[in-house]
């Protein structure tokens, strides 16, 4: 199947970016949160027709940062970010090392929009999960915030990546240029049979030491999104490149509710914080950047993927190229709206932070 993108509606929203976190209502409406420098003031946008077109929010509240999904129950569920508990540690040596994970509940779409939002803290056993490095000179103990779905079997499934004892593999591009040793990130599963209360280790997704990557200067499996497209059948897009690398995007598979994974597999030379969605035909959806804003598409449950359809070209260093941190959304049947930032505009008339926010709106059309 071959896949063309007609442009239907684009809106520009100024300085900008980061645009991946937005939330959604059955009702149409779509909340997107936007990253901006410290000289610009905070804003989201909104949308009240499906993602047909978006409003700028001034601002929102702190719980429209968060990625909340909606679960069967009409109630909105998020995790979010790293170790919360890290900074308390003093022994980054002590055989083990907690995670504490922020679990995050809002009874309503409304409740999110008014900040009305309840949090708690399940401390995790990670087998072997050490104290690393992230990609900026940052210590921690793993992220969790992407990769968060309510499967067919009642069971919420969550994606986090970070490094064990057992990653032991440098990245010479930020030794070099760091420098500082950082130790290629794995990617595994965590999961919850009480609907978000208490969750545990599942086991790992994709790791270096298993599944090396060709590329020596990558990250490691990263930043993973998730989505089950049948009863069991999780299908996941992970990164590994970042800052001037540009390794491969990679889609793994798993047919027992994350049990057990097959091995990844390229699906695209770059990418960044891959976003992964599956429209109401049941095509799938991966939408990425950090270099050319692109969308990739499947027809058959995530086995075979289309080349890149690239919605924006940009090749420029990290900072002077797009963040590839998008959000999309099923505006309609046949329909994609996609959130994304590009420095181009910015870079011409001179801006110190050049990224600027754009909503595009496609509709999706498919050849043999």
């Amino acid at each position: 199947m071959n896949y063309s993108l007609k442009l239907l509606s684009e809106q520009s929203f100024g300085p900008g970016h980061y645009p991946a976190c937005g939330i959604e209502s059955p009702d149409g409406r779509v909340v997107v949160s936007v990253g901006i420098a410290p000289e610009h003031k905070p804003y989201s946008l909104y949308s009240k027709d499906g993602g047909v077109s978006f409003d700028r929010l001034e601002d929102a509240p702190r719980s429209t940062r968060v990625p909340f999904i909606r679960l069967r129950d009409g109630s909105y569920f998020a995790v979010f970010e790293s170790n919360v508990g890290f900074r308390s540690i003093i022994n980054y040596e002590q055989e083990k090392i907690p995670f504490v994970l922020a679990v995050h509940r809002a009874k309503s779409f409304d409740d999110i929009m008014n900040g009305k939002v309840e949090t708690h803290f399940d401390i995790l056993d990670i087998p072997d999960l050490c104290v690393g490095y992230g990609d900026s000179n940052n210590r921690h103990t793993g992220c969790a915030q992407t990769g968060v779905i309510e499967m067919s079997n009642g069971d919420i499934l969550v994606m986090m990546y970070g490094q064990l004892k057992t990653d032991r593999i440098l990245c010479p591009w930020l030794k070099e240029h760091g420098p500082y040793d950082f130790y290629l990130y794995r990617t595994w599963c965590i999961v919850s049979h009480d609907k978000g209360e208490t969750f545990e280790f599942l086991t790992t997704v994709a790791d270096c030491n298993t599944h090396p990557i060709a590329d020596v200067n990558a990250e490691g499996y990263c930043e993973t999104d998730c989505v089950e497209v049948e009863p069991g059948h999780i299908v996941a897009v992970l990164r590994t490149g970042g800052h001037e690398i540009y390794s491969p995007l990679y889609v793994a598979h798993s047919y027992d509710f994350g049990k057990t994974w097959e091995a990844p597999y390229t699906v695209n030379d770059w990418g960044v914080w891959p976003r992964i969605k599956k429209l109401q035909d049941g095509t799938l959806v991966i939408s990425s950047g950090h270099i050319h804003t692109f969308l990739l598409f499947s027809s058959d449950g995530g086995i075979t993927w289309s080349e890149a359809c690239i919605l924006e070209e940009c090749d420029g260093k990290w900072g002077q190229s797009c963040s590839g941190y998008n959000y999309i959304t099923e505006s309609g049947p046949g329909e994609l709206t996609l959130v994304f930032d590009d420095p181009k505009e910015g870079i011409a008339e001179g801006d110190a932070f050049p990224r600027r926010i754009y909503v595009r709106r496609y509709a999706v059309e498919k050849s043999n």
